[in-house]
């Protein structure tokens, strides 16, 4: 999430020992126009964080403050903690004077509603549903509960049976959208298309694969699975990003001790007919290769080596495959997998046959239409918040 540099040296301050694991006192405000995302559960900052992205995409100052009701110093970079009683409430609310509140599912708490209504902010609640309702303290007074959905100016409900239930409850017909949740996404990287367009044709019709950024450990199981599926495709092409940069050239020796006949881009701005392995050694955005290679492998999730957001791969057309070791980002994984939209491969010996397998045009067509339905469901629910967001905002700050 974008802040300011003072508070992202405020919020790293905090983990020291010196400081008590919960903040007293706030991190400076930035300039610009604070929203106060009202988080319930951590699984929430991701989709938060890509809202403060695509908030700020166009340049405005708009800043998104996460704050969780179970805080813990985990999350020291990513939220901070709920406010707790009406004196923490308005001394939080007077230090960073929030235009607007986005409630993101979870329980309702009056007194923290009150508060903002008190102070008036404009409040949404997104992926609204009616869990938790009966237990809001105060419900037993009659009209309490719907005087406390009235104050939402707009809820974004999971679906239709959480819209109707919210309905029942109170919340006036008029506020109420059937969105589905509001989901992280991946940024979408960018690509020199000259560049693209280069290396497309130098490619031509070749079969053609890719492992993003994979670590010089990897490359003795992804040299197998070259071999593996080049007996179903002779003329198949490797495209080998390596994690790290500087690990190029010894990469690509390794390589070379498999018969591979291997370039190095800095060598070889495209690859030749005769290219088996092509080893990136330069700095262009992975955004470059996915786009050129249909099939992807992401390093590091075999070995457990920290890997890439699997939703990167999928946003750009590419079928994604990845190990078992797919942290952090193993909602990502279990949302593309439960949608039959990318392939978990158990061991580094199922790499291979299962490259030779997704060579079928048809199979990876399939496959990375899946992975882009997903993630591209969960960006048209988020683009609709945030439209609805900027058009707000444009009334209330002037």
């Amino acid at each position: 999430m974008v802040r300011s540099l003072a508070i992202a040296a405020y919020l790293a301050n905090l983990g020291s020992p010196e400081r008590p694991k919960i903040p007293t006192e706030q991190p400076p405000r930035p300039e610009g126009t604070i929203i106060w995302a009202r988080c319930s559960h951590p699984d929430q900052l991701t989709a938060v964080e890509t809202l403060d992205r695509k908030l700020s995409e166009d340049g405005d100052p708009v800043h998104v403050i996460a704050t969780l009701m179970d805080w813990n110093p985990a999350f020291v970079d990513r939220a901070l903690p709920e406010p707790q009683g009406r004196a923490g409430i308005r001394k939080f609310i007077a230090h960073w004077q929030p235009v607007l509140s986005v409630w993101v599912r979870g329980d309702l708490d009056p007194i923290l509603l009150a508060e903002m209504r008190k102070a008036d902010i404009s409040m949404m609640f997104v992926d609204a549903s009616a869990e938790g309702l009966d237990d809001v303290a105060g419900t037993w007074v009659p009209g309490a509960m719907r005087s406390l959905l009235s104050q939402f100016e707009a809820v974004f409900a999971l679906d239709q049976n959480a819209a109707d239930r919210l309905i029942h409850a109170g919340t006036p017909a008029e506020t109420v959208l059937v969105t589905g949740a509001m989901e992280d996404c991946a940024p979408t990287l960018p690509c020199n298309e000259i560049q693209r367009s280069k290396i497309a044709a130098a490619i031509g019709t070749r079969p053609v694969w890719l492992a993003a950024a994979a670590s010089l450990n990897e490359s003795k199981d992804i040299a197998r699975a070259q071999q593996v599926a080049s007996r179903r495709a002779h003329r198949l092409l490797l495209i080998f990003v390596p994690k790290h940069q500087v690990m190029a050239s010894h990469i690509a020796g390794e390589l070379t001790k498999y018969g591979f006949n291997v370039a190095l881009r800095s060598s070889e701005p495209e690859p030749t007919e005769i290219t088996q392995v092509y080893v990136v050694d330069t700095d262009e955005e992975l955004g470059l290769w996915y786009r050129i290679a249909p099939i992807t492998y992401l390093g590091g999730t075999l070995d457990g080596g920290g890997c890439r957001d699997p939703f990167e791969v999928a946003a750009l057309g590419s079928a994604v495959l990845y190990g078992p070791q797919v942290a952090p980002f193993q909602r990502h994984a279990a949302r593309l997998n439960a949608a039959a939209a990318s392939r978990l491969i158990r061991s580094a010996s199922d790499l291979g046959p299962t490259v030779e397998n997704l060579l079928a045009a048809d199979k990876t067509a399939r496959l990375a239409h899946a992975a882009w339905d997903v993630t591209s469901r969960g960006a048209a629910v988020t683009n609709r918040i945030v439209a609805f967001i900027q058009l707000r905002l444009e009334e209330l700050v002037r």
